[in-house]
């Protein structure tokens, strides 16, 4: 059973040095700079209202683009502020803007069939390539000591995932999808 969740919006301030900002994946588009930090922000604020409107607690890493949060340490403060579920979002990037589609990401066995249910979940709303799940031990915020999955939402240089990941109606739709899954397991 869910009580808290932590909603990791990824990147930010102080992700990787102290006092700069992280802005993750980059992209220009005609002249528009679309990054990841931004992104992941809109959709963290976003599944933080909808965990909240079906009542479960909510720790954020980041609410905005001041919030110091540096990777190393957003699993210890989750699991401080009495997580028993850590939900990090991200933007995948690749240098050949073809590479698209969506993935989710988890640390052991234990975290697999949530990232499957997130993962079939998501594809079916934002209709993008399903690039399945895959195990990753090695990054900071799986390490977290509880449920965790990170959320790779779409390629920020593919048009169409960017595009997909823009519109407020789906962002709208995978948060909802997203808690909804999460709360079910």
């Amino acid at each position: 059973m869910v009580n808290k969740v932590c909603v990791d919006p990824g990147h930010g301030m102080s992700n990787r040095s102290k006092g700069v900002f992280d802005p993750g994946a980059v992209h220009v588009e005609a002249g528009v700079r679309f990054e990841e930090a931004v992104i992941a922000l809109k959709y963290g604020l976003t599944l933080k209202d909808e965990f909240r409107a079906r009542g479960i607690d909510v720790f954020m890493t980041r609410d905005d683009a001041e919030d110091h949060a540096p990777v190393g340490q957003r699993a210890a403060n989750a699991k401080n502020a009495g997580c028993d579920l850590f939900v990090s979002l991200h933007l995948n990037d690749f240098d050949d803007d073809a590479a698209n589609g969506f993935e989710v990401l988890f640390r052991d066995n234990a975290d697999k069939p949530l990232a499957q249910q997130l993962q079939k979940a998501i594809v079916a709303i934002t209709k993008m390539r399903d690039r399945g799940v895959k195990q990753r031990t090695d990054l900071a915020v799986l390490k977290f000591d509880g449920t965790a999955v990170l959320i790779e939402l779409g390629f920020i240089a593919n048009d169409r995932d960017r595009e997909t990941l823009l519109n407020p109606q789906i962002r709208a739709a995978v948060c909802k999808a997203i808690a909804e899954v999460a709360l079910a397991q």
